[in-house]
Parts: structure tokens; sequence; C-alpha cells
């Protein structure tokens, strides 16, 4: 997850594993079926930064006050995300689920703004 937030544009490492071309390999098949759902569309349904939970971020701000914590549990695993953007305080839930040998993301929520990546509809 620190891969994701620290160094560089906040949103960027999240955007190529999303890309058509990686997010089978990241992410379980509903979210994969979103993210293609929201490729067709026009009007995107995901239109914020996932990551951040909003259009606009300072990444020096994420970076300084990025908080990590995993939580794991046979084949699943939670990691709790907490930084502060713009003055505004962030908390971002990653759920993962193991898949074979690896582990995918099942699901993303923002506790703090209340949205659920697999709630939302394209």
């Amino acid at each position: 997850m620190r891969g994701i937030y620290a160094g560089g544009l906040a949103q960027g490492s999240f955007s190529r594993l999303r890309s058509p071309v990686n997010r089978a390999q990241y992410f379980q098949p509903n979210l994969v079926k979103l993210f293609a759902a929201d490729d067709r569309t026009e009007n995107l349904c995901i239109d914020f930064a996932i990551t951040s939970s909003g259009q606009d971020y300072d990444e020096t701000e994420i970076a300084r006050t990025l908080q990590i914590a995993t939580k794991e549990g046979g084949n699943r695993a939670a990691v709790d995300v907490r930084f502060r953007n713009l003055g505004e305080t962030n908390h971002i839930r990653y759920d993962f689920v193991r898949a074979g040998e690896r582990w995918k993301i099942a699901d993303i929520a923002s506790l703090s703004h209340r949205w659920r990546l697999s709630k939302l509809r394209c």
C-alpha cells in the first residue's frame, strides 16, 4: 500500500494497477467488471481519485501523515490507510482475499466519506 501513496503522484500507482491490461492480476472479478463498465461509460461513475477519496490532493501532506495498518486472518486481510489531505482526515480500507498464491483487492471503502467501491453502479 505504501507504494500507492508514497513518492510521486498518489493516484499514479493505483492507475497502473487498474489499467485494463493489469486489473485482473490485482483485483477480484467484481472490481474488474466495475472498472471495465466505468471505462465504457461516457459519464464516469468513478469520477474521483479512489486513493485520495476526492478530485484534488496534496501528495506532500498525504506522505507526511500516512499511516498504514494491516489485519490478516486466514484468506482475508484488511489494510487501513489513514492520512490528511488538504487538511481533511481520510480513512480508506482495502479488503484483500487470497487467490492462490496472490492477494487481490476485493473491495475499497472510504470510512471517512462513506462510499464503498463495490456499491457503485456503472
